[in-house]
């Protein structure tokens, strides 16, 4: 039996509630930093993340100058990607 693989993207911490974004850091001016990831990153887990196959990662990401991206950014050059018109 082949041994899971190990997921090296940590999926999207889980949604806080309101009253305590108010007394979070970024409250007080602090900011937060996305985590940034490799784009062959993205495309090991793209199934797990974004619910594609790799190739379609690769054609969204095909011709930007961006080495790392979040997995916001990711997704929406993912959908952009998608909606595009078929020639």
């Amino acid at each position: 039996m082949p041994r899971p693989r190990k997921i090296e993207v940590q999926p999207p911490p889980a949604q806080v509630p309101a009253d305590a974004l108010e007394s979070a850091p970024a409250a007080a001016g602090l900011e937060t930093a996305e985590t940034r990831y490799t784009a062959e990153s993205l495309r090991r887990n793209a199934r797990e993340l974004f619910r594609v196959n790799p190739e379609v990662v690769d054609g969204a990401l095909y011709g930007t100058s961006a080495h790392e991206l979040t997995i916001a950014e990711a997704q929406a050059l993912i959908k952009a990607y998608m909606q595009r018109e078929v020639r």
